[in-house]
Order: structure tokens, then sequence, then C-alpha cells
């Protein structure tokens, strides 16, 4: 990851994007340190079409066919952690429920919890299967591309909610722009997405026996941090208010257990992080995990970085 030359592009929309080039994919695919953007990101970026294209049939159906099906196993787990979103934002907003939009809802799984608290859920996805997957539970989701147009007639959110979204995106700054429009005043959005090139990843690089596994341009464009998230967000209007992550899956790594060369080795480790919130959460310990990965998240740690900030 040494810093190579400055790279000046520009993208179909007519945005200029220059800065240093901080790993070289192949295909002539570089990742730089967007100066323009504020984040990391690919060049050159994919037309939209193309885009679009890939995640209306091909994402699920070819990159993760067992995706959907397999969903149910982890439903304790995401429960948990969307249910700790939920709480935070019923206390942040004062209210026990109320009207929440979910861009990029995959199959339904923060929908889910939602609408069993009571919540008015709705949801957008563009992958063809996952939406169908979706409303087969009974939720409410448009199928496509996220636009602000498609949320016109209704009333604002209280929520708007992305998980794992932004990386995929060729815009990232003009979905938080049209997201925002939808969102009430004082309303509050919540953005995970990979938390890119942390410590524990420049560790591991840095000593020789690693290559940036995350590092992923077919499918991740965008490489964010806690830092350059915030600043995102904060610069189309919303203030961030939390901050904070989830298990930090370098560990194991840095324990020796490479999971990134053994997939059926990264299934157990994912099932071991699970264990490890959910005996948490069993043992009356949830106040314990939050302030642990609230600790991580602060040091800029943790596998996702998750900001929930409020529309001013």
């Amino acid at each position: 990851m040494t810093q190579r030359q400055t790279v000046n592009w520009q993208s179909e929309n007519g945005e200029n994007h220059s800065g240093c080039v901080i790993h070289q994919c192949e295909k002539d695919i570089s990742v730089i340190a967007c100066d323009n953007c504020g984040f990391n990101h690919v060049v050159p970026l994919p037309d939209d079409a193309a885009l679009e294209a890939f995640y209306n049939e091909e994402f699920y159906a070819n990159e993760k066919p067992d995706y959907l099906s397999s969903s149910d196993k982890d439903y304790a787990w995401l429960k948990l952690s969307f249910g700790d979103r939920f709480d935070l934002f019923e206390k942040t907003l004062n209210i026990k429920s109320g009207r929440v939009l979910d861009i990029g809802c995959g199959p339904g799984s923060f929908l889910e919890e939602g609408k069993n608290r009571g919540w008015q859920v709705s949801g957008v996805e563009p992958s063809r299967q996952a939406s169908a997957f979706a409303n087969e539970k009974g939720l409410n989701v448009i199928h496509g591309a996220f636009k602000a147009s498609l949320f016109a007639n209704e009333a604002p959110f209280d929520v708007i909610h992305m998980s794992e979204v932004l990386e995929h995106v060729a815009h990232p700054k003009e979905i938080i722009a049209d997201a925002s429009k939808l969102l009430k005043t004082g309303g509050l959005m919540c953005i995970s997405v990979p938390n890119d090139f942390n410590g524990f990843q420049q560790s591991l690089v840095t000593s020789g026996n690693y290559k940036p596994w995350w590092v992923v341009p077919d499918h991740h464009l965008n490489y964010f941090n806690f830092e350059s998230l915030e600043k995102l967000m904060e610069n189309n209007g919303l203030n961030v208010s939390n901050r904070t992550t989830n298990f930090p899956m370098e560990l194991f790594l840095l324990m020796g257990q490479n999971y990134t060369a053994d997939p059926k080795l990264g299934s157990e480790l994912h099932e071991a992080r699970k264990k490890f919130d959910l005996s948490l959460a069993e043992h009356g310990g949830g106040q314990t995990r939050t302030d642990f990965y609230n600790a991580l998240a602060n040091a800029g740690l943790g596998r996702l970085a998750i900001i929930t900030a409020q529309k001013k």
C-alpha cells in the first residue's frame, strides 16, 4: 500500500477525481485516496448502466447464490445487531416507533426487526431476487435503484438506513444527498460500511504476509473509514450523533487463523463472532458489548463503520 503516482480522472457525470494511488489492482484498476471526494475509491469507476445490470440480476444469482436461502441462519444475530440500532433510534428520537426507509435492504432482515417492533417499514432493493425474497415475507420493498422520486408522495421518514450499500455505488455523495430529502428535520440517517484500510489490516499487510484482501474492485468501489464517512454525512447537513462498530474479523488473522485463504474457515469464524455477541447478550452483558464496540470505534477499529447522524 505504498503511495505511488497521483491520478487525475473524470467520471461519466463530469466529476473530477484526483489523489494518490494507494493500491494497484489488476485489470488497470487503482484505488486512490481521492482529494476531491474525501474517501478512497477505485478508478476508473464503472458506468451506471453496467452497475445497475449487475446488481439487478447477477449479484445474488452468481456472486452470492446461497445468501438468500441461508439468511435465516443469521436471524438471531442480525436481530440482536439491528435491535441495537432501533434501540438507539427510539432513544434518540424519544419515540416507540416511527417510519423507516431501508435503502439497499437485501433480504429484509433490518425491516423485519422494525416491523416486529411496530415501525412502519419501507425498502428499496436493486436486486430482483432479493426484493422478491423480502416481499414474500410481507415487507414493503420496491425493486429498483434508489431515487428520492420513488417516495415523493410519501410523508418524510423518521429514519433512513443504509447497511453496506455505499461501498457498491458509483456516486455515494449523491445518494446521501438524495436520501436526505426524504428525512424529517431532526430525523436520523444510519449508514454502515466496511471500515477499510484500518490499523489491524495495515499491520497484517505491512508484515508482508497478507495482500489487501478487502480490496475487491469488482464489488467494492469505495473504501471508507469512520472519519471519511462522518465527513461525507456532515457535508450533507447531518450532525453525527453516534459511532460504533461490530466484531473485528481481522483479530482472527492476527491470531493466525487465515480465513482469507480458506472459505470454510471463514464460515466457522463467522459463527464464532456470532457466538461472542449472542453469548454476551444471553449472560446479561448487553451494555458491556455496547461499550466494547463503542471503544473500538473511537479507536478507529472494528469491521464496520456504523454512523448515525441527525438532519439539521
